[in-house]
């Protein structure tokens, strides 16, 4: 059983109505995507700031594989999306030096930085939904629009 069904199950014990909502929401992004060909699922490596290491779970790889993408577990030149999770408001003296370090990835090539600003990403069962969704918005634009950007993620524009 996938993770996010284990949520489910378990909400149908406590809000029918949460359940049915959170169901669906997934549901729907896992139906818009299922056509998606092999290179239209970019790889995503996500980074926390204190000290830009790989973040890698399987529950994070679930949330990525839901919004189409696949999760990166170490640092290479084909990463396609560069996912950094901020701290606190240092991250942007600290940057350009990651930047620079990755400035052979595809990422980085194609000014595909993104900066995920809330604090409660990737935090356990309440926040699985809400980590789709930024993810969903930033791994596949055309397909999700949840009015995340700007509140909960941010591009980081090189340019």
């Amino acid at each position: 059983m996938t993770k996010y069904k284990e949520i489910i199950a378990t909400l149908k014990q406590q809000d029918d109505v949460l359940a049915e909502h959170w169901e669906e929401e997934i549901d729907t992004i896992i139906h818009k995507l299922k056509f998606l060909t092999p290179d239209a699922i970019p790889s995503v490596c996500i980074v926390d700031q204190n000290n830009f290491q790989v973040i890698h779970s399987d529950e994070l790889q679930e949330k990525v594989k839901i919004a189409g993408g696949t999760l990166a577990e170490k640092l290479h030149s084909d990463i396609a999306i560069f996912i950094i999770l901020q701290r606190d408001e240092s991250l942007y003296s600290l940057i350009p030096t990651f930047i620079n370090s990755q400035a052979d990835s595809k990422a980085v090539a194609n000014n595909n930085i993104y900066i995920v600003q809330t604090d409660h990403f990737n935090e356990g069962e309440a926040t699985y939904l809400q980590d789709v969704e930024i993810l969903a918005e930033i791994i596949q634009p055309k397909y999700f629009i949840f009015g995340r950007n700007g509140s909960d993620w941010i591009k980081f524009d090189l340019s």
